[in-house]
């Protein structure tokens, strides 16, 4: 059966892989369920290709010989491309998915999964980027001293100036700002603003905090903003 051709409002999806079986495999099951799809081979192709082209989800491979799949992030977080990113990896150590999300990943995979599993993670990681960009109805403005949270706008500043966020570390300080004070467990942030079951993910928000920390404070090692609450969680601050 031939692939679908890409709707007008198809989900652009960038695959960057230096192994050609999987990127063709996992460019082929994609583009059978309707995603527009562009294949790269390694970081600087794809580098090029976002500076005429914007992307809702990348796909990259973590060990490429040319640029790593955590430098091509970085250069990518660096530009202001916030779109999630999921990483595929032959390791599955913790201080390899540290790296990664601090790198600025919003998932990772370990090789061997299935394309299901992956068809899954990569919706999730959309849904979760388009409710972070929907503007709501209440509570629109969130002012916490001078940090503040326009969720209409999807912009956070701090003293004036502005700061970037992707979209799961703004749902992170959204949902703090929506109740400061109150003390939230990891639990609670993964099943707000996760939206997954994957066993394992209890400790995927502390890389997620810590990059949080490193934008909104002047010191990230002794926060004001978003503090820990020790064997609970995470709070923010109501009188930073």
């Amino acid at each position: 059966m031939d692939p679908e051709p890409a709707k007008a409002n198809a989900k652009k999806l960038m695959i960057v892989d230096d192994d050609v079986e999987m990127r063709t495999l996992l460019a082929e099951y994609f583009r059978r369920l309707g995603y527009d799809v562009s294949e790269k081979e390694g970081g600087q192709a794809a580098l090029q290709a976002t500076v005429t082209n914007q992307f809702d989800c990348f796909i990259l491979d973590v060990a490429m010989p040319e640029m790593s799949g955590l430098e091509l992030l970085k250069k990518l977080r660096a530009r202001g491309i916030h779109a999630p990113a999921l990483f595929l990896t032959a390791h599955d150590l913790l201080d390899d998915k540290v790296a990664g999300f601090e790198a600025g990943a919003d998932d990772y995979l370990a090789k061997p999964f299935s394309p299901r599993e992956l068809e899954k993670r990569v919706e999730a990681l959309l849904r979760r980027g388009q409710l972070a960009t929907q503007p709501t109805g209440d509570g629109e403005r969130l002012e916490i001293g001078d940090l503040v949270v326009d969720k209409r706008r999807h912009e956070v500043s701090r003293a004036g100036s502005r700061i970037d966020l992707t979209p799961l570390e703004f749902q992170i300080l959204e949902l703090l700002a929506s109740e400061p004070g109150r003390a939230w467990s990891r639990n609670d942030l993964l099943d707000r603003v996760w939206s997954t079951e994957y066993e394992g993910y209890q400790r995927n928000i502390d890389p997620h905090i810590n990059r949080l920390r490193k934008k909104l404070e002047n010191d990230p090692k002794n926060p004001h903003y978003v503090l820990t609450v020790r064997g609970v969680g995470y709070k923010l601050n109501e009188n930073p």
